[in-house]
């Protein structure tokens, strides 16, 4: 069993002492990790990556001693909406892991209980355009630019889907959008050219499509349809 002052220093990174109620540690735990400057898409912000995680497991090492304490540690420790909470920053932290497999399992659990976490439909619509599932990470990614229309993040991601799905025009659109929204969003000038410059090929004059490339357009049209 850690020893009590192992247990101090983690309570501190709450602002706690020993002998904290579970309730209490659980409130300061999501204060904490859902701070202002945590309201963002944080995973390539390696700062703010890196505190967060030092939060997230401060909390999980606390939750174990107590149990090994035999304290009354369970779920039901949650109200629903820190459920919902708790889940999400459980999908945030693999995420910071790159474990993408379990971040989408975390982040379907949170979806059950709040679907107007705008954040949380970007991070869906980013793991979904890893996986290369561009259809089903666009509807996650348009929901979030319809909930928050003035979040330049949710137009990125959005465009960032539509580039690697081959929408350049679509993919324009919402860069644009993000640059209008905030023309100092890093490197937006050059995604922007970059998208142009695709759109341009793709718009060329006696450019022949190959017989795949076809075949996936056919196919592409058909579930946009």
């Amino acid at each position: 069993m850690e020893s009590s002052e192992y247990l101090e220093e983690l309570l501190r990174h709450f602002n706690l002492g020993k002998g904290a109620a579970i309730a209490e540690i659980v409130e300061k735990y999501l204060e904490r990790t859902l701070q202002i400057k945590f309201q963002r898409i944080i995973i390539t912000q390696d700062i703010l990556k890196e505190e967060y995680v030092r939060f997230h497991e401060a909390f999980l090492k606390i939750m174990r001693i107590y149990q090994s304490a035999d304290q009354n540690v369970q779920m039901g420790i949650f109200s629903q909406d820190q459920l919902g909470k708790y889940y999400f920053n459980q999908g945030v932290y693999a995420l910071c892991k790159d474990n993408y497999l379990q971040a989408g399992e975390k982040f379907q659990e949170a979806y059950k209980i709040n679907k107007r976490n705008v954040f949380l439909l970007i991070y869906m619509g980013i793991i979904l355009t890893v996986r290369k599932n561009y259809y089903a990470a666009e509807k996650y990614l348009s929901e979030a630019t319809q909930r928050n229309p003035d979040y330049d993040e949710a137009w990125f991601y959005a465009a960032e889907n539509y580039f690697k799905a081959g929408n350049f025009k679509l993919a324009l659109e919402n860069y644009e959008k993000t640059k209008k929204l905030n023309p100092s969003f890093n490197n937006i000038a050059m995604h922007i050219k970059e998208t142009r410059d695709a759109l341009l090929h793709k718009l060329r004059p006696g450019k022949k499509d190959s017989w795949l490339r076809k075949v996936v357009k056919y196919f592409r049209n058909a579930f946009e349809r």
